[in-house]
């Protein structure tokens, strides 16, 4: 009985696996507290206070725990073992890697079971309180229960530096003798096997500190365990989007029929990306009594830190304008310019969030929700359904779709991007015009804007299930030796030689 993969490629699969199972049950909890939200509860403070509300926060809670804690994690580490196959490189480790993917999807089952109610961010006091967690905190051994809730996290973080460390330093032992690192596995290597690591490990220290809270009464400094919260909860955001930058940069160039446009800028950016990622955490404090000095510090560091995202946009653009004609036809083709597209109209939007003056007026406000949602979904989702898709035709079986699943392909891949845009967007222009996210009894001016999102994000998943069946039934028939066996990578494009283009597109 084969109880882990024994290819680089199967890793990379069963991440994957691990990471979509997630998303459909994230997904059912956003579309439940979407059609709570369809009716604003400010009235019957019986059912609003005692049915719907804990409900409401219940699932929003568990939608993003899933997503940061489970899914995050997954599709990075899925991302970066792909880049490890495209580059000629291997995983060593299955039996750790495997170990490290159980440990990450399986022990937040149970604090789930305890329905927390204190959003995935967990700030104190709130989170300290037993009456967050609707079924543990009414529970005769609520300390005891939430403290193993909050440890649940402690071993999922620990899955997640197990899986990024052995990803890296196996990837060190199998890098090529001569030349550079591919740039696909180098930023796999980067962001998924040593920046996700490093600082999770804040997170670590957070939930293990409110686990001591419980547990044994340790007190917790408010302001110190909300610095070492961020010091992982904004870095967290970038995990998948940096690891994709190494499959744009390979996937974008074959597509756009030229060699990349400068793969010096790329192997720079790393260096950028990697240090000014971990800088940029201080925003999230900005309405926190900060120094005048650190106040200084938020607006440069976050600003550098998008001007290495926007050397990426500028680079695989310029590789797009420069090269013979881009196949945006080809469903992997469209699902990486999407990919950047989306990440270009979400960075537009987030330029204001580091001004301090500015930041006020959309500050916890759905502006913000708009913003990050859009990057998940158009540079998270869209953007590892390119790389998947690529998996999918170059390593099993060179599977290749029919015309009906490269019709449902497209036709599901723009009607999610159309979707996901216009949600976003009325999502940021709510928020403006200053709807608070997380509350479920707003006025009544917003029912408009609510009702708008419920549909739009309806149609979302309408779309999802779309592009999700092909590539499932394309999975269906492909022999399990795929997945267990290991086998010789496809050629990887090179980002220097013209030539070589032709070639891999066979």
């Amino acid at each position: 009985m084969k109880l882990y993969p024994k290819s680089t490629v199967g890793v990379a699969l069963m991440y994957t696996g691990g990471a979509l199972a997630w998303l459909a049950v994230l997904g059912i909890a956003a579309l439940w507290f979407r059609t709570i939200l369809l009716s604003p509860h400010i009235c019957c403070p019986k059912i609003g206070e005692n049915v719907i509300s804990p409900l409401y926060y219940f699932l929003v809670t568990m939608h993003g725990q899933i997503g940061m804690f489970i899914v995050v994690p997954d599709l990075t580490l899925a991302a970066a073992a792909y880049g490890l196959y495209k580059s000629k490189m291997n995983i060593l480790h299955f039996k750790i890697m495997t170990i490290a993917f159980w440990l990450i999807n399986l022990p937040l089952i149970f604090a789930f079971a305890g329905q927390p109610t204190t959003g995935w961010y967990e700030y104190p006091p709130l989170s300290l309180q037993t009456g967050t967690w609707i079924v543990y905190g009414a529970m005769h051994d609520a300390k005891l229960l939430i403290g193993l809730g909050y440890f649940m996290q402690v071993i999922n973080t620990i899955g997640a530096i197990i899986g990024g460390l052995t990803l890296f330093f196996d990837g060190y032992k199998t890098r090529p003798r001569e030349g550079k690192i591919p740039i696909f596995a180098a930023y796999g290597m980067a962001f998924g096997g040593m920046f996700m690591p490093i600082t999770i490990v804040a997170l670590t220290g957070a939930a293990l500190w409110y686990s001591l809270y419980f547990w044994f009464g340790v007190p917790v400094n408010p302001l110190t365990w909300v610095v070492l919260f961020w010091f992982y909860g904004h870095p967290v955001v970038y995990y998948v989007p940096f690891t994709v930058f190494g499959g744009l940069y390979v996937l974008i160039p074959h597509y756009a029929g030229r060699p990349l446009y400068s793969e010096r800028w790329a192997r720079w950016n790393i260096a950028l990306l990697f240090t000014f990622g971990m800088l940029a955490w201080v925003h999230h404090l900005q309405t926190w009594p900060l120094p005048v000095a650190i106040r200084a510090f938020i607006t440069p560091t976050t600003l550098i830190l998008a001007a290495g995202s926007g050397l990426t946009v500028l680079n695989l653009g310029l590789t797009i304008f420069t090269g013979k004609g881009y196949n945006w036809k080809n469903p992997i083709g469209m699902a990486s310019l999407i990919a950047l597209i989306g990440f270009i109209l979400g960075g537009i939007q987030a330029l204001m969030l580091p001004e301090n003056p500015l930041n006020i007026l959309v500050h916890n406000t759905y502006y913000i929700v708009g913003h990050f949602h859009m990057m998940i979904w158009t540079i998270i989702i869209i953007g590892f359904t390119a790389i998947l898709l690529d998996m999918l035709k170059a390593k099993m079986g060179n599977a290749d779709f029919s015309n009906l699943g490269r019709g449902l392909l497209t036709a599901g891949l723009m009607m999610w991007t159309s979707s996901a845009l216009a949600l976003g967007y009325v999502m940021s222009y709510a928020g403006y015009n200053g709807l608070v996210r997380r509350w479920d009894a707003y006025p009544l001016q917003y029912l408009p804007y609510m009702d708008a999102m419920t549909y739009l994000a309806v149609t979302m998943a309408a779309s999802f299930v779309m592009f999700a069946i092909p590539i499932l039934v394309t999975l269906l028939p492909i022999k399990t030796s795929a997945f267990w066996v290991s086998t010789e990578a496809p050629s990887l494009p090179s980002t220097s030689l013209p030539g070589t283009m032709a070639k891999h597109d066979k």
